[in-house]
C-alpha cells in the first residue's frame, strides 16, 4: 500500500491542489464573459460549450479551495501559537482586503461602469467615487469583488481556531475519530453539512458573497474548511483518502453524469425532473428537490476526494516549478479579475467568437498579470500589500498565500 511521502511534515500533493485549482479559476473567471449567468458584462454572444463545462467545475471547485485552506490551516498551526496564527491571517489577509477594494478592485468597477454607459469619463474622475462609502451594486463603487473569498477565510479563521485549539491538543480524540472514519465509505458521510445546506438553506437565501445573510454559503464552506483541518490533523485519514480515490473518481463520474442527463441537459422531458432553481422562496419539497441536492452535494464531496487523493498519490514532490508557483498564487489571485475585466471590456467589443476571445483574455490575463507579479514581488511594501512574506521563503519551504501553509509544518 502506498503510503505518503514525508508525512505529517509535507503534503506536496496539497500543494499542487492549490496551485492547479487556481489554474481553473482563471479559466473559469475568463468564461463567465461567454456564459447566460449574471457576471459584471456579457460578450454579446454566449456559448453552451462554457456553460457545459463550467456547469461540472462550479459544483467543486470553491469547496475545494476551503478544503486545501483548512489543511494549510492544521499545518500552519503545528509552529505557531494561536496568537501568531491570528496576527499571521490579519496581516496576510486583512490589510491586502482593504488595499484591494481601495486600489485592486475599483478598475473592475470602472470597466462596468463604462460598459453599461453609467459612466464616460476619465479613471480619475470616477475614482473619487470609491470613497462616498456607498456600497456596490447600490449605484455605488466600493467592494471586495472577487476578494469575498479572502474576507471569508479570515473570518472563517478567527471563528473556528478556538475548535482547532481544542482538536489539536486532543490526541487520543483525533486517532478514535480517524480510526472510525477510515473504515469503509465513512468519510462519505461528510457530505452531511453540504447536503443540509442545501436542502435547508440554499432555498431560502440566495448566494451573495457580501458576509451578512449568506447564510448557506457559510455553512458549506465553513463546514469544508472545517473538514480540511480535521483531515489533516491525522495522516491516517490523508492515507485513507487516498485509496479512496478511484471510488471517488468513479462515484463523482456517475453522480455529474446523472446530474447532466437529469438536470442540466436542455430539452430535458423526464416526468418529474428538469431544471431545479438555485433559489426559491417557496421551494417545493417534493422527492425530485432531494434527489437533486443529495447527489449535488455527494458528487462535491467525491470531486475533493478524487481530486486530493490522486494528487496526494502522483503529485508528493516539489520542483521549481511548484515552489515559484505557490508564492505566486496569493498576488495572482488578489491581480487577475482586475486585469480581467478591463481587458475583457475591449475584447468583447472585436469581431471574433467567444472561443477565440476566450482564448484572447486568458492569455492576455495571465500575461499582465505575471508581468504584475514580478514587478510587486520586489519590493517591502508591495509585497506586504498583497500577502506576501517580507521575502522569499527559503526553496525548501512554500509561501501560504491564498491558503495558509498548505505544505510545511514543522
Amino acid at each position: 500500500m502506498h503510503t505518503l511521502q514525508n508525512s505529517p511534515s509535507r503534503y506536496y500533493g496539497l500543494d499542487w491542489v492549490r496551485v492547479l485549482a487556481f489554474g481553473l479559476l482563471i479559466f473559469y473567471h475568463t468564461g463567465m464573459f461567454f456564459v447566460p449567468w449574471n457576471f459584471h458584462f456579457k460578450n454579446p454572444e454566449t456559448s453552451p460549450y462554457f456553460s457545459f463545462w463550467m456547469l461540472f467545475m462550479n459544483q467543486w471547485r470553491l469547496s475545494l479551495l476551503f478544503f486545501v485552506a483548512g489543511a494549510g490551516t492544521w499545518l500552519a498551526l503545528q509552529r505557531r501559537t494561536p496568537g501568531q496564527f491570528a496576527k499571521e491571517r490579519w496581516l496576510r489577509l486583512f490589510v491586502p482586503l482593504i488595499f484591494g477594494m481601495l486600489v485592486v478592485v475599483p478598475p473592475q468597477i470602472y470597466a462596468e461602469r463604462l460598459f453599461k454607459g453609467q459612466f464616460t469619463g476619465s479613471y480619475w474622475d470616477w475614482y473619487p467615487s470609491v470613497f462616498e462609502r456607498v456600497p456596490y451594486p447600490e449605484g455605488g463603487s466600493l467592494s471586495w469583488h472577487h476578494l469575498w473569498f479572502i474576507l471569508y477565510l479570515l473570518v472563517y479563521s478567527m471563528v473556528a481556531l478556538p475548535l482547532f485549539r481544542y482538536w489539536q491538543r486532543r490526541p487520543a480524540l483525533r486517532a478514535k475519530w480517524a480510526n472510525w472514519l477510515s473504515q469503509g465509505p465513512r468519510i462519505y458521510l461528510l457530505c452531511l453539512p453540504a447536503w443540509l445546506s442545501l436542502v435547508g438553506l440554499q432555498p431560502h437565501f440566495e448566494s451573495n458573497h457580501g458576509l451578512v445573510a449568506d447564510w448557506h454559503n457559510h455553512a458549506t464552506y465553513l463546514s469544508i474548511f472545517i473538514i480540511g483541518f480535521l483531515l489533516t490533523s491525522e495522516p491516517q485519514m490523508l492515507a485513507h483518502l487516498q485509496r479512496q480515490r478511484r471510488t471517488a473518481l468513479w462515484l463523482g463520474l456517475g453522480l455529474v453524469t446523472a446530474l447532466y442527463v437529469f438536470f442540466w441537459l436542455p430539452n430535458n422531458d423526464i416526468p418529474g425532473f428538469g431544471w431545479m432553481p438555485k433559489t426559491s422562496k417557496s421551494p417545493h419539497y417534493g422527492w425530485a428537490f432531494f434527489i437533486f441536492r443529495t447527489i449535488k452535494a455527494l458528487n462535491a464531496w467525491c470531486w475533493i476526494l478524487a481530486i486530493c487523493g490522486y494528487a496526494l498519490r502522483y503529485l508528493n514532490f516539489t520542483n521549481p516549478f511548484l515552489r515559484y508557483a505557490n508564492q505566486a498564487v496569493y498576488p495572482f489571485y488578489i491581480l487577475h479579475q482586475s486585469v480581467m475585466l478591463p481587458l475583457g471590456y475591449w475584447v468583447i467589443k472585436l469581431d471574433g467568437s467567444p472561443q477565440a476571445k476566450f482564448w484572447l483574455i486568458a492569455a492576455g490575463m495571465f500575461l499582465i498579470t505575471w508581468i504584475l507579479y514580478e514587478l510587486l514581488r520586489r519590493t517591502l511594501l508591495t509585497r506586504l500589500l498583497f500577502g506576501m512574506k517580507a521575502t522569499d521563503p527559503p526553496s525548501r519551504e512554500m509561501s501560504p498565500a491564498l491558503v495558509p501553509e498548505a505544505g510545511k509544518s514543522s
